[in-house]
């Protein structure tokens, strides 16, 4: 997980970001990426009287904020990495390792093999064991 920032922000000649850094700013996180501990973590310094954390609809929405300058956002590395030419600036963010949680959805009967591989390969990407899942 990574912090994506405006390239002037005031964070920006800090090489690794923590928590506790960003209490203080309004935080975009892209409600697609769930990261239990993350969010756990973020809540629990959150004063509950501020709605600093804000939860959008997409990636491409997060950055555009963040971008504007309204405040910064919290995602997955690779993602604000591809970002880049698109105003924003990352710092990683201490304190992990944070894990993303996705989940392919797919109705049962429908199973075909370009889905049955995507499955075989995400779970041999993961060290998953197919058998356990």
């Amino acid at each position: 997980m990574a912090v994506a920032m405006p390239p002037q922000f005031r964070l920006i000649d800090q090489e690794m970001l923590t928590i506790t850094d960003l209490q203080d700013y309004p935080i975009y996180r892209w409600q697609a990426e769930t990261c239990s501990l993350l969010d756990e973590m973020l809540a629990s310094l959150m004063p509950t009287a501020q709605k600093i954390i804000q939860r959008v609809t997409s990636f491409e929405m997060m950055a555009l904020w963040v971008a504007a300058g309204y405040g910064i956002g919290v995602s997955a590395r690779s993602c604000i990495e591809r970002a880049h030419g698109w105003g924003i600036a990352m710092r990683p963010l201490a304190e992990g390792p944070y894990e993303i949680v996705t989940y392919l959805q797919r109705p049962h009967a429908q199973a075909d093999s370009v889905s049955e591989r995507f499955e075989r390969r995400a779970l041999q990407v993961t060290g998953a064991d197919a058998t356990t899942q």
